[in-house]
């Protein structure tokens, strides 16, 4: 995690978009899935979606040491029960961000992320409030600030988190305004 998060929620859309939460932060959160479906880099074409990889649970954990913030885009859905088959395009379609903004329920998700230069932007997509709760709860270190699960998950304000103090800050997809003001 870096020094500070700035983060958001839109109920109705069941997306979550922050900054300062690295992928390695949510390592933890995926080991209880069987694996992950995973894009690094930029996105392919509409007619030739970009490769993905699948990855077993026992892979994740070395993932922390990846440098992922070096792979500029990524895309991640965590997965239950079988693999997707090599290849898959729904998976692959889902993974470049052109198909529904959802995880795949033949994936049996939890979570559909898209990030860009690793704990610079997230958008994470999800099925149950509770499992963004419980990836947050694990992530968040005390020292950031106190951040209200609660009414993040109303979804009317964006947060700022730095230095133990939270602060309203406006939801935007902008994260280069809010970072620009607040560092």
């Amino acid at each position: 995690m870096r020094h500070y998060l700035y983060i958001w929620h839109d109920p109705a859309a069941r997306m979550l978009v922050a900054s300062g939460i690295e992928f390695k932060d949510a390592i933890p959160a995926l080991l209880d899935a069987d694996g992950i479906v995973l894009r690094g880099g930029s996105a392919g074409t509409a007619r030739k979606p970009a490769g993905y990889q699948t990855l077993a649970r026992q892979q994740l954990p070395a993932l922390a040491h990846e440098d992922i913030h070096a792979w500029g885009s990524h895309a991640w859905a965590d997965w239950h029960g079988a693999p997707p088959a090599p290849g898959d395009v729904d998976v692959a379609t889902m993974l470049d961000h052109r198909g529904a903004l959802t995880p795949l329920a033949a994936l049996r998700s939890r979570f559909l992320a898209f990030a860009h230069d690793d704990g610079w932007y997230l958008k994470l997509l999800y099925v149950a409030w509770g499992d963004v709760a419980a990836l947050l709860a694990g992530t968040i270190p005390p020292a950031l600030g106190a951040l209200d699960l609660d009414a993040l998950e109303r979804g009317g304000d964006g947060y700022w988190l730095q230095a133990g103090a939270v602060q309203v800050e406006l939801k935007t997809h902008d994260i280069d305004s809010v970072l620009n003001r607040r560092l």
